[in-house]
């Protein structure tokens, strides 16, 4: 069957980068005011909790994910009549597949090399079935550069079972209800799974926990389903408000980042609607630089890369970055290294898969 008419915002690729940016950022500068204070860095508050707030990056890439898979399949069920769930899964294998087995074998041969590397059997085959995620939760925990994937493993969960909601239901407020479950689901989880997370002093047992994260899809999803055949137009200064509100929202978050009651009741939510309206300040903007949409292209790479990047950069330095200077220096060569193993993996493992994938397109996205 042809393919039916076509659904791309280039605008949303730079939104991955961005993404993908402030993940970087997270992952490369402290979250400790004392580390900015000590070296006289002007602002040491507000860059510690910018660099905290780094992390939910994440979250943009959920409810991008959510927003995208909700309107190309709604795209799909109105051209074609039904959703084609074996064409949709054959889609997402062939897209998140290569990169995310080429990072677990990664993960599987780093430590042959690198004894401070640990990831073990059982990691591997959790990762295998796409539910990493869950061992990082409630497992032992394991030291590799590629327990990023984590995320990956909570998005193929997330495909997997809202498509199939999808393809059996045509009413609009059903979808509504349903992002309206998932945002009540996660806040619930949360509370419940408080006390043990205070108890093992790990945040990552709500971080990466399926139930818990649900908010960013549920946000999504419910955009992708009001905004229907709608095309937003937003004056500059509403989607700067947007803008500065989201990272307000952002900083707010990562400033107070806690194992709190009132942080699980509000902070996740604050990460969420950050992501929301920092997606929204973009939304329609016809304003897409073309080295920008390619970076936001690669993201997926940069995503899975950046961690083995900045670990190269570090040994090339001998692993001395304590001065402002060799951090900047090791900032930059990990940015660049990151930059140009995405744009390799992009073009030699991950475009002939996507060229594949074009056989089983049903409504046209982003061009390869």
């Amino acid at each position: 069957m042809k393919p039916g008419a076509g659904f791309y915002r280039p605008e949303l690729d730079c939104l991955r980068f961005f993404a993908f940016f402030a993940v970087f950022i997270y992952h490369t500068l402290s979250s400790e005011p004392a580390y900015y204070s000590v070296r006289h860095v002007p602002f040491s508050t507000l860059i510690a909790s910018a660099a905290s707030a780094g992390r939910f990056g994440v979250d943009l890439f959920f409810l991008l994910s959510a927003y995208l898979i909700t309107e190309l399949l709604l795209r799909e069920q109105e051209q074609f009549g039904r959703v084609e769930l074996r064409s949709f899964y054959l889609r997402r294998i062939l897209r998140i597949w290569p990169l995310y087995f080429l990072g677990i074998l990664i993960a599987v041969l780093l430590p042959l090399v690198d004894s401070s590397e640990y990831f073990p059997l059982r990691y591997g085959l959790a990762f295998v079935l796409m539910s990493g995620n869950w061992l990082i939760t409630f497992g032992l925990p394991a030291q590799s550069l590629m327990m990023s994937l984590w995320s990956v493993s909570f998005e193929e969960q997330f495909y997997l079972l809202w498509s199939t909601f999808i393809s059996r239901t045509r009413h609009a407020r059903s979808l509504l209800y349903a992002s309206g479950g998932l945002f009540a689901t996660a806040t619930l989880a949360r509370l419940i799974l408080l006390g043990h997370a205070r108890a093992v002093h790990s945040e990552v047992l709500i971080f990466t926990n399926t139930l818990t994260r649900l908010d960013p899809l549920a946000l999504g999803i419910a955009t992708a389903v009001l905004l229907r055949k709608k095309q937003p137009v937003y004056k500059w200064i509403t989607r700067l408000a947007f803008l500065i509100a989201g990272c307000a929202l952002w900083l707010a978050a990562g400033h107070s980042y806690s194992l709190t009651r009132s942080y699980m009741l509000l902070g996740y939510p604050a990460m969420a609607v950050g992501a929301w309206l920092i997606f929204l300040s973009a939304l329609g903007l016809n304003l897409a630089p073309r080295w920008l949409r390619y970076l936001g292209k690669i993201s997926y790479g940069l995503y899975v890369f950046h961690d083995l990047a900045l670990y190269i950069a570090a040994k090339a330095m001998g692993g001395s970055i304590h001065s402002l200077r060799l951090f900047l220096v090791y900032w930059s060569l990990g940015l660049l290294a990151t930059i140009i193993m995405a744009a390799l993996s992009y073009q030699f493992l991950e475009s002939p898969f996507l060229r594949l994938k074009e056989r089983f397109t049903r409504v046209k996205s982003r061009p390869v």
